[in-house]
């Protein structure tokens, strides 16, 4: 009897068993990113809209303020740059765009621990809501990126689906 289809049939079956092994991770690694924020300083360049600026400082500071963390963490302060704000007028109403760099420094030893950026975009029909509504959207990527508690506006049916819960 050879022994030669017998080594043709384990090869294959051993490649099998292989490639369906996977090395456990220590940890989740978006744990090592959540941290304990105590505040966040809101800045942008001298021709972004100053409304888009405390609003989005309002919003942020809201979602930290809501927030809670159940273990103890590195603490951290956000400093948020606000560049290239942008309206552009389109067919019905407005694009805002800008571009927003986040860095988290921490409280005991300030320096960066964390650093990143993103491009925000939002459409409205009048200037004063793109800026509103651009404003939303960074606070909730920011919200998003570190887990924070990230308070919306009630509507109306939310407001009565509440209100009926109470």
């Amino acid at each position: 009897m050879s022994l030669r289809p017998f080594r043709i049939a384990i090869l294959p079956l051993t490649m099998l068993m292989l490639t369906g092994f996977r090395m456990p991770v220590n940890g989740d690694v978006s744990e090592h990113m959540l941290y304990d924020i105590r505040g966040a300083f809101v800045t942008a360049q001298p021709d972004v809209s100053r409304d888009l600026i405390t609003r989005t400082d309002l919003l942020i500071d809201t979602a930290i303020q809501a927030t809670t963390r159940s273990i103890i963490l590195p603490r951290t302060i956000l400093t948020v740059r606000i560049g290239e704000a942008r309206p552009s007028p389109v067919l019905f109403g407005y694009r805002y765009s800008a571009r927003v760099t986040v860095k988290a420094v921490s409280v005991t030893s300030g320096e960066p621990v964390a650093e990143g950026s993103f491009e925000a975009t939002s459409f409205a029909f009048a200037e004063q809501g793109a800026a509103d509504s651009l404003a939303e959207k960074i606070a909730s990527q920011i919200a998003s990126e570190f887990r924070l508690t990230n308070p919306h506006r009630a509507t109306t049916i939310t407001a009565y689906a509440e209100s009926v819960r109470r």
